[in-house]
């Protein structure tokens, strides 16, 4: 990158954080790890941080932070390892490939099975009664 704009762009401040749950994210990251929904913590956020947020909110902001860490699994080290565990980038891709092989050479026709009713525009539908009976 030419100098003068890496310059300009050590220069620039960082960007305020958009979401009020940021100052509060490894606060919720544990709690989730410690087994505790949405709903709760965003009850306890309420109750015990004076912040109202919806359990839905939450969600958000927490599937928001995993979807932006695991972008970032193959550009660097992950701080979150089980975002890692969870990323569609953790799987390899021989792993994929592999599998996409086994599927296309598989029988994946169908067969169609009996009608279960004809169609007559000018008679209202019937059920056909089975060979069986």
């Amino acid at each position: 990158m030419d100098a003068n704009l890496k310059k300009l762009l050590d220069e620039l401040p960082d960007k305020p954080p958009r979401s009020r749950l940021e100052p509060y994210r490894e606060f919720i990251e544990e709690l989730r790890t410690r087994g505790r929904t949405y709903r709760d913590i965003a009850k306890i956020l309420a109750e015990k941080c004076g912040v109202q947020v919806t359990g839905s909110g939450v969600h958000d902001f927490v599937q928001t932070r995993n979807r932006a860490k695991s972008e970032t699994v193959g550009r660097g080290p992950v701080s979150n390892p089980m975002a890692a565990e969870t990323s569609p980038a953790s799987a390899s891709s021989e792993e994929v490939q592999r599998k996409i092989a086994a599927l296309k050479a598989g029988n994946t026709a169908v067969e169609p099975g009996p009608r279960g009713f004809e169609y007559d525009p000018d008679q209202p539908l019937r059920l056909k009664r089975s060979r069986q009976e």
